[in-house]
């Protein structure tokens, strides 16, 4: 850590950053500043010395070992409190004396906690060494690293401990039960050979900066629905349980204007849990023997009462508006063990690609069940209508005769009479729809193409990108369809339709944001709602629409569920649940950085600054862009949380090149035959004006990083220009040929990438434009990561490159995720994988390849 960071972090941390005296040519400091509770006077259990089935009897190094408090939650600072059993204790300052030790009061068999904080600039190699006189443990982040289970009253106990500390905050706890003389304990920390002291920083500040932990744990608001009137909100929560790969999920049912949780479905074997559309009354399911029942719950009343029972092979149900009945489904796999296997078309190598599904309803009151729907195709429920009196469904089947491929029908029952109707057939790029509050009419949502040419405004380009979700108004006795969103650029996510005021409520990515927004009828206007946040994740609109909820986060402040007011437009938080764990966590500034291009065309962009920066230091610099064709939100944490790049002392500049959806439909239809062209000479223009703007930026250590088509790009980015210092691939497309014809949704993303167009009459874009075949013009280091079992993008594709890269004698690295799909998921690997990235980064553009070396040694193979 050079001067001006150490300075820099001592004005913003404010505290008392104590250096002891520099000795082994500045290698080692003491930790002589400390925060310290009061005294905890501690008692033997009960038949203490009677001997246990082992022989042992109670020592006094259980006593130490088993009075414990949560370690990992405890990051105090002066004053705050503690409580233990009855008492309140308070964080007070001690300091080390002028031997370096720190001194307590000679009471036997009294429990101190001491915490002290340490920074360190980069990952690093240290030597924890003590001395102790009395019973003591030390932790550093929650892990056990020194004990010393005696009291020793003439001389100090000396111990040490090697430890690798990666780049950040770490905190430091001391554990020690005072004996009846001598409570003295000296702590220090020593930097390793290629180190020293300067590297790290000791204070009692509990300040830290964002990491792995503060994305992956804690507690997580993952969903929200309302009960029928709006008062009660059905929230889902999940949480991690490290240091072990498995997850918790819960449901919890709360009061929105008291804040109050009135029921906890955590640690309940209940599924589907839903509300119902009258009354407060939730459904849910419980599985016995295999089969599935459904249950009501009135939570005012307290009542429980099965509507059905004994299920097989349930799938999922919706409530009818009026109550009186469920529409469900019912599925199972056709598919048997084989040796020798006839595909029956493209998609039957597919998994999942001969499960079929069926509608039934069952009517609650009678508890008739009836079947709706058979046949050799899936039957999809689209609505019911506002009576319960009809229902949409559909069916989809692939068609190679004509793009793009897959063709869906839209048809209407009367579940009285089970009379069909055919709303729509052979769709070639169907939507979804739901009713209108009058039953009269359909919401279609769906791509620019769903209803032909009438919804594209595209330009002078051929193909639209049906990525772009528009939304469309269907009369149903007429067929007319109106492309309300032909001239709205925001992207549609989601939409309902409000039964209370006509309106249409959205979800929608509008540019790098998304947001919600009403569509009014009658005007034909759209107006933004207020939510407080950058980024929604998902919304409700209760059944009487008085209210919306929704889960959302900013830029730099973690997700939250929200409850909108539509009749005020007030918005109020109501779940706010990593408040506690990201208290400490401090941010840099973010801001927006847009480029205009030769065309006229101007990129947006954004940029993440470390919590530190100093404008007249220069700063290595990360380049990310989209995977895919939808733009990179703004939303907290991720699997690529640029905070957490930024404050490991990186720049970080993210731009949302052409092809990207919530841009308006020309802008993203510049994706369809294309591939990455336009996609990569924006990304290295944008990279070029930005390090011309920014003389705070090393231009000579800039890094990109992308996944999946921006894996494509990170590769492709490597052919056509050397300003990168390293480059980095998950889960990236090296040859679009091999892509399009092996990966799970290769050929059918290619109808949307590629339309029309296939290795047999493109030959420019599936060969020339892939990296695999332009790997000799390939100079920048190159790290290719991958899922061993990715099958969307193959793990063939990250072999070849890396067997081409090696060929050529390129410096290119190839590290797979044992167990792990197109996303990694697991907890600890996930953790590996980003300290991969981490590390590589730092070997080249950081000059500190003691981490990646450490990670990955190079052995005599």
């Amino acid at each position: 850590m050079n001067k001006i960071f150490v300075s820099a972090l001592a004005v913003i941390l404010s505290v008392n950053i104590c250096f002891a005296n520099s000795t082994d040519e500045n290698k080692q400091k003491t930790i002589k500043n400390w925060l310290i509770t009061d005294a905890i006077e501690l008692h033997l259990p009960a038949f203490n010395s009677t001997e246990d089935f082992s022989g042992s009897t109670f020592d006094l190094k259980n006593l130490l070992q088993e009075n414990q408090i949560d370690l990992c939650k405890m990051n105090p600072k002066e004053s705050d409190k503690l409580n233990w059993n009855e008492s309140v204790l308070t964080w007070k300052k001690k300091k080390a004396n002028s031997k370096n030790f720190v001194s307590l009061p000679s009471n036997e068999n009294q429990l101190y906690y001491l915490v002290s904080y340490l920074y360190t600039d980069e990952w690093c190699e240290l030597e924890l060494e003590m001395k102790s006189y009395p019973m003591i443990e030390v932790y550093i982040d929650g892990k056990k690293q020194l004990s010393q289970y005696k009291h020793e009253s003439d001389e100090a106990k000396e111990s040490s401990k090697s430890l690798k500390l990666e780049q950040g905050h770490h905190k430091i706890v001391v554990k020690l039960l005072s004996g009846e003389k001598n409570n003295q304990f000296s702590l220090s920390l020593k930097a390793k050979k290629d180190w020293n002291s300067d590297l790290f920083d000791l204070s009692l500040s509990s300040k830290q900066y964002m990491d792995i932990h503060k994305v992956l744990d804690g507690t997580k608001v993952k969903s929200t629905s309302l009960s029928f009137d709006g008062k009660y909100a059905l929230i889902s929560y999940s949480r991690t349980l490290p240091p072990s790969d498995k997850s918790e999920n819960w449901k919890e049912i709360q009061e929105i204007e008291s804040g109050k949780i009135l029921y906890s479905f955590r640690g309940t074997q209940l599924s589907n849990i839903s509300w119902l559309p009258t009354g407060n009354q939730i459904s849910y399911t419980k599985a016995y023997n295999g089969k599935t029942s459904v249950f009501v719950f009135d939570f005012e009343k307290n009542t429980e009462k099965q509507i059905a029972g004994s299920i097989a092979d349930f799938s999922s149900y919706t409530w009818a508006p009026n109550g009186k009945s469920i529409i469900y489904s019912v599925g199972k796999s056709h598919s048997k063990d084989w040796k020798m296997k006839k595909f029956q078309g493209m998609e039957d190598r597919l998994p999942w690609y001969r499960y079929r599904s069926f509608l039934y309803k069952l009517d609650v009151a009678s508890g008739v069940k009836q079947r709706l729907t058979y046949g050799t195709l899936s039957t999809s429920l689209a609505d019911i209508s506002p009576d319960g009196k009809k229902i949409l469904f559909t069916t989809s089947r692939p068609d190679y005769s004509g793009y793009p491929y897959f063709k869906q029908n839209l048809y209407q029952m009367d579940v009285e009479t089970f009379a069909v109707d055919t709303i729509w057939k052979d769709k070639l790029v169907g939507g979804q729809a739901q009713y209108s509050p009058d039953g009269k009419h359909l919401l279609v949502q769906g791509g620019p193409s769903c209803f032909g040419k009438i919804g594209e405004n595209i330009g002078d380009h051929p193909i639209a990108n049906n990525y772009d979700g528009q939304l469309y108004i269907y009369e149903l006795a007429s067929k007319k369809v109106d492309p309300i969103t032909y001239n709205f650029n925001p992207a549609i996510d989601a939409a309902v339709w409000s039964k209370k005021d006509g309106k249409i409520y959205i979800k929608a990515q509008d540019q790098d944001y998304v947001k919600l927004f009403s569509y009014n009828t009658s005007s034909k206007e759209f107006t933004e709602l207020n939510t407080s946040s950058d980024v929604v994740r998902g919304f409700d609109l209760s059944e009487n629409g008085s209210a919306l909820s929704y889960v959302a986060c900013g830029i730099s402040s973690q997700y939250k569920a929200f409850v909108y007011n539509v009749a005020d437009s007030k918005v109020k938080v109501i779940s706010n649940p990593e408040k506690a764990h990201l208290a400490n966590v401090e941010f840099g500034m973010t801001k927006d950085w847009n480029f205009t291009k030769e065309d006229g065309t101007t990129i947006i962009g954004r940029v993440y600054f470390p919590p530190n920066f100093d404008s007249s230091k220069k700063y290595p610099l990360i380049v990310n862009y989209y995977g895919g064709t939808s733009p990179v939100e703004r939303s907290f944490g991720g699997r690529y949380p640029l905070n957490m790049y930024a404050a490991m002392g990186y720049v970080v500049y993210l731009l949302q090149p052409s092809g990207a959806t919530g841009f308006g439909q020309e802008f993203s239809a510049r994706h369809q035959n294309n591939w990455g062209i336009i996609t990569a000479d924006e990304i290295i223009d944008g990279t070029k004006k930005f390090i011309k703007d920014h003389q705070f930026i090393d231009a000579d250590k800039v890094g990109c990083i992308g996944a999946s088509y921006g894996g494509f790009t990170t590769q492709l980015l490597q052919t056509r220009t050397d300003i990168f210092a390293a480059a980095i691939s998950h889960a990236g497309i090296s040859d679009i040929t091999s892509y399009w014809g092996e990966g799970y949704w290769g050929y059918s993303y290619s109808m949307n990438a590629t339309g029309k167009s296939f290795p047999w009459n493109r030959k420019d874009i599936y060969v020339d434009q892939s990296p695999l075949f332009n790997a000799d013009k390939i100079t920048t280091p190159m790290l290719l990561l991958h899922g061993s079992d990715d099958t969307n993008v193959p793990l063939g594709e990250s072999i070849q490159m890396y067997q081409a890269l090696k060929l050529l004698g390129k410096d290119v690295e190839f590290v797979q995720v044992k167990g792990q799909d197109h996303l990694i998921q697991n907890y600890t690997k996930r953790i590996l994988w980003n300290n991969t990235i981490f590390a590589y980064f730092a070997k080249y553009l950081k000059d500190q390849p003691q981490w990646w070396n450490d990670l990955y040694p190079d052995k005599n193979l």
